[in-house]
């Protein structure tokens, strides 16, 4: 008993207060958007507000489940959590229910499931993992292969069941982030948007004709009239509230259900109708702390693999924030991808805070090593490569290393440079005890 309130006491002592407020703060000011978006409906709010105040309490308990468990004791099962993550995109070919002219949902009874919304945890998990094994030789094309294999696999698992291509774009914006952090050279990246200009045309032909006049419109209102009609009406609503707002339950578009998605995908238009620009900027600066909070505790993660699983989770926070909103303000694609901890979404807020449980975790990590004297972090390196030929990875790592830091300075700039990254700093040894060690462990005479 006595060691239960020990760990309670450690998980609220080293608990990130910071983040569960912010979070806390949003969904609680996502649920009033709610109740005004849905209050109008035929079925009123109370549907609504009892879905989400359900998935924001089974949010908070995931969040308190995965923020006590260290992630880095599995990922030796990378593989495995892979393999399940493809197999769950692809459950939709058969379980799937069709929603807004996209196959993306599992349906149970009354309870929807988005299968690509927890699956970024899943590839944030995997690809860290297959980053940190690859961490030694990351700007080779071989590594790049197989990163990229990666993520194009969970990218068709999620496309070809559902043909939503929108929720497919948060994981590359996840993967190149996540990339950028481990060190890959600029010149990949530089390259990668080349690549990627000259596979417009290819990719233009994969996109349906909805799809397409979503990203037109932006262009020619003319040529998608329904489309453009949607960001229209949250533009009107946004523009409506001017600075103050018109005040809770009294937009216009919003009580008239003139503004389409409004729970959901453009419950930034609500907010701006209603809350005016002061409600607008409240939401952006409440997320951008969240988000910046969550690079510092990657910033200052104890592992390389911790890093990066706070790193994908920031960007994936990123992505979602900016895109929904310069999605009401008609300045980005109609997507369907929901605003963090504000849209109304069972699936999308337990994701929210399981993500978050992650970080946290990371975080009382962290705090946990301080407060038993050990240093913060472990040291982060990167190599570079001048003869390829003389140095092999494969071939134990370590036992290369000290030769070559045993080698002659001139010698080990003939072979190649190297820093050590991600090596646990070790205690000083006694030196009396160790020259005692040595001296008993070769025979040695000291008559």
């Amino acid at each position: 008993m006595q060691n239960i309130k020990e760990k309670i006491s450690r998980y609220f002592q080293t608990m990130d207060y910071v983040l569960l407020i912010l979070a806390l703060c949003c969904s609680a000011f996502g649920l009033v958007l709610i109740f005004s978006a849905t209050h109008a409906m035929n079925d009123g709010s109370t549907r609504y507000m009892a879905i989400q105040s359900l998935a924001i309490v089974l949010g908070l308990a995931g969040f308190t489940v995965i923020s006590s468990i260290d992630l880095e004791r599995f990922t030796p099962m990378w593989r495995l959590v892979f393999l399940i993550n493809v197999l769950f995109q692809l459950s939709l070919v058969i379980f799937g229910y069709e929603n807004g002219g996209n196959k993306s949902w599992l349906r149970f009874g009354g309870i929807g499931i988005q299968p690509a919304e927890l699956g970024k945890l899943l590839f944030i998990f995997t690809f860290a993992k297959h980053i940190n094994l690859l961490r030694y030789r990351l700007n080779r094309v071989k590594s790049l292969v197989q990163l990229g294999v990666h993520l194009l696999v969970i990218m068709a698992a999620i496309i070809l069941p559902s043909k939503d291509v929108g929720m497919s774009l948060p994981y590359v914006f996840i993967a190149v982030l996540m990339l950028f952090a481990a060190g890959l050279s600029l010149k990949w990246f530089a390259g990668g948007a080349i690549l990627a200009c000259a596979a417009v045309p290819i990719l233009w032909q994969i996109l349906n004709d909805v799809q397409r006049d979503r990203i037109l419109v932006l262009f020619d209102p003319s040529i998608a009239p329904d489309t453009y009609w949607q960001q229209q009406q949250s533009r009107i609503a946004i523009g409506a509230g001017k600075l103050f707002g018109a005040g809770f339950l009294k937009g216009s578009q919003t009580q008239n259900n003139m503004l389409p998605e409004k729970q959901t995908d453009f419950i930034f238009g609500v907010a701006g109708e209603e809350w005016g620009l002061l409600g607008c900027m409240m939401i952006v600066i409440a997320l951008i702390a969240l988000i910046f909070r969550v690079f510092y505790v990657a910033f200052h993660a104890p592992s390389q693999i911790s890093s990066l699983l706070c790193v994908g989770i920031g960007s994936m926070l990123l992505f979602q924030t900016f895109e929904n909103i310069f999605m009401c303000l008609g300045i980005g694609p109609v997507m369907g991808l929901t605003l963090p901890f504000f849209s109304y979404g069972g699936s999308s807020i337990v994701t929210m805070f399981l993500a978050l449980g992650i970080v946290v975790g990371v975080s009382r990590k962290s705090q946990q090593r301080k407060m038993a004297g050990l240093p913060a972090s472990e040291t982060i390196v990167m190599e570079e490569e001048t003869d390829k030929k003389k140095f092999r990875v494969n071939r134990g790592f370590f036992r290369e290393l000290r030769s070559l830091l045993a080698d002659d300075p001139e010698e080990q700039k003939e072979k190649r440079r190297i820093t050590v990254e991600w090596l646990p700093k070790r205690k000083k040894k006694n030196p009396e005890k160790e020259n005692d060690h040595m001296d008993s462990s070769h025979g040695t005479d000291k008559r």
